[in-house]
C-alpha cells in the first residue's frame, strides 16, 4: 500500500500488530504519523500529529503498548532536536510530550526490550548512549558510550540485546557492528572486555581494533 504522503527521512516503531511512521520531509519538515495493521495489506491511515515537525531519521523504538520518537532535525532555525514524544500504539491521536535526550541531535538510532529504550549516537558523530523506561516519561539517562561517535547508523533488538551498525562518523562509512545488553548500563568497552574474556575462556583468538582502524 501506500503513505498518506510520500516523504524521507522519517521514521517507525511498531506492537506485534500496528506499525507506526513518523515525521520525515517532503517540501518541509512533517509533523505527520500514519499507522498501519501489518497483517492486513493495504494504505496507510492517519494516526496524528508529533508534538514537532521534524525529520533526520529521529530514534524511535517501542514497548509492546507505547511507541516513542527522539530527536530529530527542523529546518525551522536549522537545529538538531532533544524532543521525545511517545504514544500509545493502539490509540489514534496526536504524540505527547516524554522528556528530552541529553543532547539535541538528528541521525540517532534507537532500540528496546519490552521496558527500555537505548538512544546511540546521533549529528555530528556523538558517541553517546541513553536509555528511558518506556512506561515511564522523563528525560533520559546516561547508559555508556559508543566505541566510535557516529551518526546515520541503525539499531535493532531482541528482547535483551541491542545492537548499532554502520553509520557516518568524520565524513568515514562504517562499517562496525556493536551491542548492548539492554538491561545493563555500562560502556561497550566494558561489555567488549568481558566478550573477549569469555572468547580467551573458550581458547579462541581474538583482536580488539584500535578506534582508528574501526
Amino acid at each position: 500500500g501506500d503513505l498518506t504522503g510520500g516523504r524521507q527521512w522519517l521514521a517507525a516503531c511498531s506492537s506485534s500488530t500496528r506499525g507506526i511512521f513518523g515525521g520525515g520531509y517532503a517540501t518541509a519538515s512533517i509533523n505527520v504519523m500514519d499507522y498501519i495493521t501489518i497483517s492486513t495489506i493495504g494504505n496507510a491511515i492517519d494516526f496524528g500529529d508529533l508534538t514537532v515537525a521534524r525529520y533526520g531519521c529521529p530514534g524511535s523504538c517501542s514497548s509492546s503498548t507505547r511507541g516513542v520518537f527522539g530527536g530529530g532535525y527542523t529546518e525551522v532555525g536549522g537545529v538538531g532536536l532533544n524532543v521525545i514524544d511517545y504514544i500509545a500504539i493502539a490509540t489514534i491521536g496526536n504524540a505527547i510530550d516524554f522528556g528530552d535526550l541529553t543532547v539535541a541531535r538528528w541521525g540517532v538510532a534507537a532500540c528496546s526490550s519490552p521496558t527500555r529504550g537505548v538512544f546511540g549516537g546521533g549529528s555530528t558523530g556523538v558517541n553517546i548512549i541513553e536509555y528511558i523506561t518506556i512506561s515511564t516519561a522523563s528525560n533520559t539517562s546516561d547508559f555508556g558510550d559508543l566505541t566510535v561517535g557516529r551518526y546515520y547508523l541503525s539499531a535493532c533488538s531482541s528482547s535483551t540485546r541491542g545492537v548499532f551498525g554502520g553509520g557516518i562518523s568524520t565524513n568515514n562509512i562504517m562499517n562496525r557492528i556493536f551491542y548492548v545488553v539492554i538491561p545493563e548500563t555500562s560502556d561497550i568497552d566494558i561489555q567488549i572486555n568481558i566478550i573477549l574474556e569469555r572468547l580467551e575462556s573458550l581458547n579462541l583468538k581474538s583482536q580488539r581494533l584500535k578506534n582508528e582502524e574501526l
